[in-house]
């Protein structure tokens, strides 16, 4: 049950972070661009795992999906 919800926070987080991909990069016009991009994508997974390896019990399921369903609102919001 675990890792459903780790599984689910992933694609919620990928889904969120496209859209956030899509509206950010067109806004930018540097070549540091790219390095952003790679490290705060980097950085959202990293946080992701995380909240997966220091809680117990059903936050342990909970937190991911939690986070990737904020990622994912967050990517619409700015997406439309």
């Amino acid at each position: 049950m675990e890792k459903i919800g780790l599984v689910l926070g992933f694609l919620l987080l990928a889904l969120g972070m496209y859209k956030i991909d899509m509206f950010l990069i067109p806004t930018l016009d540097y070549f540091g661009k790219y390095v952003f991009f790679a490290a705060i994508n980097i950085f959202v997974v990293w946080v992701e795992y995380m909240f997966y390896k220091k809680f117990q019990g059903w936050l342990k399921t909970a937190m991911p999906v939690l986070f990737g369903f904020i990622m994912l609102l967050v990517g619409f919001k700015l997406g439309v």
